[in-house]
Order: C-alpha cells, then sequence, then structure tokens
C-alpha cells in the first residue's frame, strides 16, 4: 500500500486521538463489559420510548430495545457497526475492489467528509487541481486552508486528462512540486451536469499513477444518472489505495438525514476516525440506525429498484425543463443536455455579468438562478452563465419561471446593445 506521508499536512502530526471514543468503540464490541470509563447518559433518562418507521413500499418495523438504544446513545467515532458492515457488503459488489486495504467511515454527508479530507491534506500553498467549474461548498471549504489552486477546465464530457497532463508537466519543467491530489464530481458534475466516461477516469487515474496525486472521489450523483450503464468508480480502478471516495444519502434517501461515507485506505481512515473523534464525535446516531435498517430490510434488488425510480424520475423533470429552455430560451442560450443530477447548464448570449442578472433582476422577479461565480474558485474565468435545478419546481413553475427569465435576459441584451 502507499506511503501517505507526504501528502498528509503538517496539522495531522498534532492530532491525537480520543480514549473516550477508543473505549466507548471497546465497548461496542463486548456489551456484557461494565462501564466506568464513558460519559454516557443512563438511556432510561430519555424521553423517547418508541420508534416505528415505515420505508417504501409499506414496510413497517419498530427497533428494538438495542436498536433504540443505539439510536439515542453514543456509537463509535467510525459508525455504527452493523450499517458499515452492511455498507461495506454494497461497496463491494457496487464497486469490486482491488485492493484488500480499505475501509470506511460514516461521516455527517459527504460534505462534511469533503472538509475534513481537505483539512487532513492541505497545508497553506499547496498545490491541488479541482475541476472547474466546481461545487459551491468545496470552494467554501477550500478558501480557509489558502491552496495553490491548479483549474482543470472541463467539456461536455466532463474533465480534460490532457489538461490534467498539460499542468502536471508544465509543473516538473518549472520545477514546482506536483499537486497533492486531484478534486473531481465525475458523475452528473455539478453544476455541468456532465459524466465522465469510462476511458476518461482510466486515463485520468494513470495520470494519478504517473504525477503520483491522489484523486479525492466525490460521487452524491452516482446513481442519479441517464445513462444505460453505470459509470465505472475511480474507486474501482484503485489499485494503489490513491482513491478517497465520498458518497453521499442526501440525493437518494433523505438529504435531512445528514450522512455521508469516506471509502479509503485504512490508513486515511484512521487519520480521518482521528479527526471526527475530537470534532463531531460520530455522525448522527439515529440516522444511522433508521438507514441501517433500511439498507437490511430493502436488501440489494430493492436498492437498486430505488436507484431506479429516482433516476426515472431526475429524467423526467430534465426532458421537462428541456422542453421548456427550448420553448423560450431558444437563441438566447447555448446548453448541453446533463447526462445525470438535477442541474442544467446555461450560457447566456451575450451576457458578462451573470451574478448581477441573477442577484438584482432575476431575483427581485420572483426567480432564483445560481451565477457561474459561485462555481468558480478566482475571478479570472467568465461569469456568463446560469446553474438551473430541475429537482423541485414544477412543470408549470418551469414553464412560468423561464418564461420570466427570458424577459429579463432580452432586456439585458438590450441594455447592453444601447
Amino acid at each position: 500500500m502507499m506511503d501517505y506521508t507526504k501528502f498528509l499536512a503538517k496539522v495531522v502530526a498534532h492530532r491525537k486521538g480520543n480514549l473516550i471514543r477508543d473505549i466507548n468503540a471497546l465497548y461496542e464490541k463486548k456489551p456484557s463489559g461494565i462501564v466506568f470509563a464513558g460519559g454516557m447518559p443512563n438511556v432510561a433518562t430519555f424521553p423517547i420510548k418508541d420508534i416505528s418507521l415505515t420505508f417504501k413500499p409499506n414496510i413497517s418495523l419498530k427497533l428494538d430495545e438495542r436498536e433504540l438504544s443505539s439510536a439515542l446513545q453514543y456509537l463509535p467515532t467510525q459508525g455504527y457497526a452493523p450499517l458499515l458492515k452492511k455498507w461495506k457488503e454494497f461497496q463491494t459488489r457496487w464497486h469490486k475492489p482491488k485492493y484488500n486495504d480499505w475501509d470506511a467511515i460514516v461521516m455527517c454527508g459527504s460534505m462534511d467528509g469533503c472538509n475534513k479530507v481537505f483539512e487532513m491534506m492541505i497545508n497553506p500553498n499547496d498545490p491541488i487541481m479541482i475541476q472547474i467549474p466546481t461545487y459551491s461548498g468545496v470552494i467554501g471549504a477550500l478558501r480557509p486552508l489558502s491552496p495553490e489552486i491548479v483549474q482543470i477546465n472541463q467539456d461536455a464530457d466532463g474533465i480534460i486528462p490532457e489538461d490534467i497532463a498539460e499542468q502536471c508537466e508544465q509543473r516538473r519543467r518549472d520545477g514546482k512540486p506536483m499537486p497533492k491530489f486531484l478534486y473531481v464530481n465525475p458523475t452528473a458534475a455539478n453544476p455541468t451536469g456532465t459524466v465522465l466516461s469510462d476511458d476518461r477516469r482510466r486515463q485520468v487515474y494513470k495520470l494519478a499513477q504517473i504525477y503520483d496525486f491522489l484523486i479525492v472521489e466525490d460521487d452524491p450523483y452516482c446513481f442519479i444518472h441517464f445513462l444505460d450503464k453505470q459509470p465505472l468508480s475511480f474507486f474501482s480502478l484503485d489499485t494503489d489505495g490513491r482513491v478517497i471516495r465520498l458518497d453521499s444519502f442526501s440525493k437518494i434517501i433523505s438529504s435531512g438525514m445528514r450522512l455521508g461515507v469516506v471509502t479509503a485506505g485504512k490508513k486515511i481512515v484512521s487519520i480521518l476516525s482521528v479527526h471526527m473523534s475530537n470534532s463531531l464525535l460520530h455522525a448522527p446516531a439515529l440516522s444511522q440506525v433508521v438507514l441501517y435498517k433500511l439498507l437490511d430490510v430493502w436488501g440489494w434488488d430493492k436498492f437498486e429498484e430505488h436507484f431506479k425510480d429516482v433516476q426515472r424520475f431526475y429524467r423526467e423533470r430534465r426532458d421537462i425543463m428541456l422542453a421548456a429552455i427550448e420553448k423560450h430560451l431558444t437563441g438566447l442560450a447555448e446548453w448541453t443536455v446533463p447526462q445525470g443530477g438535477m442541474f442544467f447548464w446555461l450560457k447566456i448570449q451575450g451576457l458578462e455579468n451573470a451574478t448581477d442578472l441573477a442577484m438584482q433582476k432575476s431575483a427581485p422577479a420572483g426567480v432564483f438562478v445560481l451565477p457561474e461565480s459561485a462555481f468558480n474558485y478566482t475571478n479570472t474565468y467568465s461569469n456568463n452563465c446560469l446553474r438551473l435545478s430541475y429537482s423541485y419546481a414544477s412543470p408549470e413553475e418551469m414553464d412560468k419561471g423561464l418564461s420570466i427569465l427570458a424577459n429579463i435576459i432580452r432586456e439585458n441584451v438590450k441594455q447592453n446593445s444601447r
């Protein structure tokens, strides 16, 4: 396995494990033991005495005494043991990992995982690569860490491997250090909706081996794509332990449960666990127990059926918005039909300041969109694109909203031509 030493931030050496958390983990493995160590409140004092659940399709169940206690009590930092076991089974089935020395840790959503992964690896001025445009939350998490950002461009098929090679070769010629990692959102990228092809994924992984960088694979839309075949994951290509994979349940189970998982080499998971044990302690216990029950009751077949239902729902929403865009914005904007996710990425004709249009014109008119500036790390890029979500608005709202937006764009064009 890889030696991760050179990829780690200096702060990692200063973090030490939380002995109380370690004792709690031991207790979970031996629940018949006598507990004098932890400051666990007695569950008998909690006012919640029963939790019953109903899952699709009308599957009702009740948490038993032990499950209820776990749902209301502190958990081991790495996560609820039955959930971790079940999730590893699913990861093995989905990705068929090529090495054995991997593990997983439950986080408070994949964004929490991103934050902790970034803090684990970035010192000020460390070079890292990110796809541009990229999710605004990732940009917000990176800024306080002050890395040197190497921006990797995208086209209709996602990030461009040749751009990665060119950037790394230029750094080599200039005697600059190689980027520590590449952050990539490969499936249904936010905000562009692109899906990185399997061939490009293989090329990117090969480049990671050649130039010795890690890959942070942030894949919250993994199962919300509109392709005939599930794309390969970087984790499934990984032979070295250089992929840190982030999964999210927000888009497929519940965004309010705040659960995600980081899957990576055991050493990486151990470092993240130390950080977690001295910050959040663990991801929400009730959410973890509920998710485990769902995975356990449904099993693989029902879970896969649920993915198909979710894909079908968003594909239909995409097609409805596409028809409305073609109706109202033809001649005013350019777009590529998204291959997954929840967003259209529109390049507006003659627009120089998407932020002004979104915040000063569109929002006061009751139509809320996001400008390109929200997804660029620096202001050196253009600001003539808008992100529109088709996940929540009704078909009637899509038609009305796009009609209003079209009129705003026309008026903007008139003003600029004066």
